[in-house]
C-alpha cells in the first residue's frame, strides 16, 4: 500500500472489509463515518445477523513521528478510552426471556495498525472483551484487515498472524 496508514485509511480498510465479508450482512447504506475532528465513533455499521446489530468502531492510524514505535504500541489505550465513553450503558437486557443477559446487539471494535493491535490483544483480558463484546481489527502495511474476536484476547500472537497473504 503506497499511501500512509492514516486514521481515515484505516477506517476505509475496515469498512470495506466488513461490508464485503461473507455472511457479514452489514448494510452499506447505513454506514456512518465521522470526520477527523468530529465528535463520535469513527465508524458505525448497522445490520449483522439479526439486522438490528450495531458495530461501533474507534480507529487509530499508524504514527510516522519520531516516537512512532511507542505511539503505535500504546495508541490503542486512547482508542479504548474513547470507545468506552461511547458505550451504551444498558449492557444488560432488562425485560423478557433473556432478562439479565449481556446485550449482544452492540458490538464494539478497535481499528488499529497491527503493532498496536498485537499489544491490545495481549493486554486486554479475554473476560473483559467478552463482557464488552469487544473486537479488534488489525491493519497491516498493505491494507490487509484481520478481525479478532473476544476469544483471541489475553494471549500473545506472533507477528506473522497479523500479515496478509504475500503477493
Amino acid at each position: 500500500m503506497a499511501e500512509k496508514l492514516t486514521e481515515k485509511v484505516i477506517v476505509n480498510c475496515i469498512r470495506e472489509f466488513l461490508i464485503n465479508k461473507k455472511d457479514g450482512n452489514w448494510h452499506e447504506e447505513k454506514v456512518r463515518e465521522t470526520g477527523l475532528h468530529q465528535h463520535g465513533a469513527d465508524l458505525i455499521l448497522v445490520g449483522g445477523n439479526r439486522n438490528s446489530e450495531r458495530f461501533i468502531i474507534e480507529c487509530k492510524g499508524k504514527s510516522y513521528a519520531k516516537s512512532a514505535s511507542s505511539v503505535n504500541k500504546e495508541g490503542w489505550l486512547v482508542a479504548l478510552g474513547q470507545l468506552i465513553t461511547r458505550m451504551n450503558t444498558q449492557r444488560v437486557i432488562q425485560k423478557g426471556e433473556r432478562r439479565g443477559d449481556v446485550n449482544r446487539a452492540y458490538k464494539y471494535g478497535l481499528g488499529l495498525y497491527w503493532i498496536g493491535a498485537q499489544v491490545a490483544l495481549r493486554r486486554i483480558p479475554r473476560e473483559i472483551a467478552k463482557v464488552l463484546n469487544l473486537y479488534v481489527f488489525s491493519v497491516d502495511d498493505r491494507g490487509f484487515v484481520k478481525q479478532w474476536t473476544p476469544r483471541d484476547f489475553g494471549k500473545d500472537h506472533a507477528d506473522y498472524e497479523f500479515q496478509g497473504e504475500r503477493d
